[in-house]
């Protein structure tokens, strides 16, 4: 009988314990999950101040501090701080994206076939621009090259030689976007991309970066202003290079307790009237800005 009872015992105390346990876990994942509902509020709030066509970027209300545990970062910049690879793949621009890939290490007749290959991959016919450029024989998947420019940088994976590309520069794709207007944003490009398509020295670039944004920096007003900084000839900035890309990119982390929500947005701001081309979320790992 003494035994039975003490079974018993053991078992309802195994039952209570195990109870709390899952209540307890439980709790515990309602309250991430509200807290991370409560980040993505906040990363929200900030895409939504950041939209408003007025604001520029370091203004005071890109950051808010909530509470203690809640706030949100915002971080705006252009799309044109980036190269638009379609933008350069034409018979005009195809020498900048030559001149870039020569920056980063390529030889010169490799710089020039691989170039010519992303080419291959978007005109229209299917005969090799150079004998080291690649079409439909030279690949083994059907269908490829679509012949149409790249509508996702996901497709870059797919060209032929870019595994050269990435032991040159291990980070070559986040050179380049598909959005923007086609020109490279002189006050939010980084040096080395102003320097690889303009042909200046890197140190000439990093004097515009410093020009704009150092202790008595100003955003550069001019092209002008821009070609003396770099050495080049304003006839060299047309219609490549600009001061005001007229395409916003937002990034924006929300922040509650230890749960972080990131939102990318790109906005065309073109005619006035903001028009969301791009939204995607992104993972953050720990409290950093975007």
């Amino acid at each position: 009988m003494l035994l039975a009872v003490l079974c018993l015992l053991a078992v309802l105390s195994f039952l209570i314990i195990t109870t709390a346990a899952m209540s307890r876990e439980h709790g515990e994942m309602q309250l991430a999950r509200s807290s991370m509902m409560r980040a993505r509020q906040l990363a929200e709030s900030g895409i939504s101040v950041a939209s408003h066509p007025l604001i520029q970027a370091g203004d005071p209300l890109l950051h808010d501090q909530i509470s203690a545990i809640e706030s949100y970062d915002v971080k705006v910049t252009t799309e044109e701080r980036l190269l638009n690879l379609n933008a350069l793949l034409t018979a005009e621009r195809l020498p900048l994206l030559e001149r870039i890939f020569i920056s980063w290490g390529l030889p010169l007749v490799d710089a020039q076939d691989i170039a010519a290959t992303f080419m291959d991959w978007t005109d229209a016919d299917d005969l090799k621009r150079r004998p080291g450029s690649a079409e439909s024989l030279d690949y083994q998947q059907p269908g490829l090259p679509p012949n149409r420019p790249f509508i996702s940088l996901e497709e870059l994976d797919q060209v032929a030689r870019v595994a050269e590309l990435d032991a040159a520069r291990p980070d070559w794709r986040t050179w380049f976007t598909l959005r923007g207007n086609g020109q490279l944003d002189l006050n939010t490009a980084s040096a080395e991309i102003i320097a690889a398509l303009t042909g200046t020295t890197l140190e000439s670039a990093e004097k515009l970066v410093t020009t704009r944004e150092g202790p008595d920096g100003a955003p550069l007003k001019s092209l002008e202003e821009a070609a003396a900084i770099l050495g080049i000839a304003k006839s060299d900035t047309k219609n490549l290079l600009t001061v005001q890309g007229p395409t916003r990119h937002v990034e924006s982390i929300g922040k509650a307790g230890d749960s972080h929500c990131g939102i990318a947005l790109v906005l065309d701001l073109k005619g006035g009237t903001p028009r969301m081309v791009e939204w995607k979320e992104f993972s953050v790992k720990g409290p950093r800005l975007p």
